[in-house]
């Protein structure tokens, strides 16, 4: 058992690294398997999964705009990363070099999902006078004024992925007008 556990924690932080191949763990999936260890081949399938999702996630990467109204992104701040079996994979791009800033992040298999679908679909939970539900595209979402200066954050919950663009020093109709000039669906699609 410890031997495994080692392994887990190996595997965890090789992950957020780097992807794993995905044709080493599918053989070793097929020969835990045909050995008769089936811990073993679960964890390799749950490794294949995580490739997969950063794949994915690098495809999202790509409809990120590169451009946010006046803001440039900054490509040596944009990544993806996972982290096996806790939150899923992060795609996550930055944009503007001034005191104006935006972050554009997607995470898929988002543990906030089921809490932020029950918010959204309550009205007996949507009492805070800085949050308000609103639409983008075809999605509800969540607006949120996070502080006295200015910054809001925007939560579109799509399927299986959370999107949040969280913008310093904006208005609600700037962040608004930016939500709805993301590829939403294109997203949806890719990470379904």
């Amino acid at each position: 058992m410890k031997k495994i556990i080692c392994y887990i924690l190996l595997s965890v932080t090789v992950t957020g690294i780097s992807a794993q191949d995905f044709k080493n763990n599918m053989t070793q999936a097929k020969s835990h398997y045909t050995a008769g260890k089936l811990q073993d081949a679960h964890f390799a399938l749950q490794q294949m999964m995580q490739d997969l999702d950063i794949t994915t996630g690098r495809e999202v990467l790509k409809l990120f705009p590169t451009m946010l109204d006046t803001l440039t992104a900054l490509p040596k701040q944009q990544e993806v990363y996972g982290n096996s079996q806790f939150t899923g994979v992060t795609i996550e791009k930055n944009y503007g070099i001034t005191q104006k800033k935006a972050t554009l992040a997607v995470v898929i298999n988002s543990p906030l999902l089921n809490s932020l679908n029950a918010y959204i679909t309550s009205p007996l939970l949507t009492g805070d006078p800085n949050t308000r539900i609103v639409k983008i595209g075809q999605y509800k979402a969540r607006l949120t004024k996070e502080s006295e200066e200015d910054h809001y954050k925007l939560e579109v919950p799509m399927s299986n992925a959370l999107l949040t663009l969280t913008v310093s020093k904006t208005t609600e109709s700037e962040i608004l007008a930016w939500g709805n000039t993301l590829p939403l669906e294109k997203i949806a699609v890719l990470v379904k």
